[in-house]
């Protein structure tokens, strides 16, 4: 199929695509015939599609560093470009505003082992980052499509020490097409006798970053924005939004905006068996970005005998945010005896 033709009959597929609600009231899902999915891998990605749309893609590599930035700040394991099922992508890697945010990646700040603080979100500061290890298996069935990698949390200062071992299982969920799902289930467990300890701090976890042109900034900060500004904001289980739901405790939080005028969505589910669930989400003032923060309330210890584990589903659509539908995904999926 040439470009151009494809080009089209994705946005007459856009056009005619009716919203996740509406095809749940439509009919049980179990009765919908699910799209296709496929997993391809190259030496640099992991890729999952859906009905040849991507869903999304896992970085083994870091991608090249745009013009302008440090690169310090490249980053392995994680997620980027994250896809509607119109092909909008509502993920970003090395904003130039935050270059050490990418896509969905996981990190915690303020920690402290064997003495040392270390901090594997900001990369600038020179003391810890994440890097992906391994592909350990890959999987594909009717039921599900995934693969599982590890990463390392690395102390990068003298003595260079890998301080955790993470192991992603990633899972995309077959649709109807009208909405992308995929899981995302962390366990971290300390590779070294000494216990990392994660201090008390207002961000820090599984994190989400979405397009520059959601940032909302004012006129004179815009300089040097390549993108069209474009509204945006958040909407959690309590029906709060940016300021009021910063962090509250949420079953679920979207990021919600418009690319080239048409809503999109990209919402995170907690797992009500995660550690302190429903976790404390910290949602930034000004910037497309979120993360499920467990250290808000407090600290805690990751070593041999307490790994740190953690389930989250992702639900993305060509829509803004349906609480009622969103709440109705959640009870299905973490009380599905109800």
């Amino acid at each position: 199929m040439n470009s151009r033709r494809h080009t089209i009959l994705v946005a007459l597929f856009c056009i005619l695509l009716p919203s996740p609600t509406e095809t749940w009231l439509a009919a049980d899902q179990n009765t919908v015939t699910p799209a296709q999915l496929k997993l391809a891998e190259t030496d640099a990605t992991l890729t999952i599609t859906q009905d040849e749309r991507v869903v999304l893609v896992y970085n083994k590599q870091s991608p090249p560093v745009p013009d302008g930035i440090d690169p310090t700040y490249r980053r392995s394991g994680f997620l980027h470009p994250v896809g509607t099922p119109c092909g909008k992508v509502v993920t970003a890697t090395f904003p130039f505003d935050h270059p050490h945010q990418h896509g969905v990646f996981s990190a915690w700040v303020r920690t402290k082992w064997h003495g040392r603080d270390i901090d594997f979100w900001n990369l600038a500061g020179g003391t810890g980052r994440v890097v992906h290890k391994r592909v350990v298996s890959k999987f594909s069935d009717e039921d599900a499509t995934g693969f599982e990698v590890d990463l390392l949390h690395r102390a990068v200062q003298q003595p260079v020490a890998d301080v955790l071992r993470e192991r992603w299982k990633v899972t995309a969920r077959p649709t109807d097409g009208t909405w992308h799902c995929f899981d995302l289930e962390t366990t971290q467990t300390a590779l070294t006798e000494e216990p990392l300890i994660v201090s008390e701090f207002h961000y820090g976890g599984i994190a989400l970053r979405g397009p520059v042109r959601w940032l909302q900034m004012k006129d004179n900060d815009v300089q040097g924005v390549d993108e069209t500004l474009e509204p945006s904001g958040f909407l959690n289980d309590h029906g709060s939004e940016r300021r009021t739901g910063n962090h509250e405790h949420a079953k679920w939080v979207s990021l919600t905006g418009t690319i080239d005028s048409a809503s999109v969505s990209i919402t995170v589910l907690c797992h009500s068996d995660n550690f302190r669930a429903p976790q404390a989400a910290r949602l930034h003032p000004t910037k497309p970005y979120f993360c499920f923060a467990p250290c808000v309330d407090g600290e805690f210890v990751i070593d041999k005998d307490h790994p740190f584990h953690g389930r989250y589903r992702f639900l993305i659509t060509d829509a803004a945010p349906d609480a009622v539908w969103l709440n109705q995904q959640w009870i299905r999926w973490c009380q599905p005896g109800l």
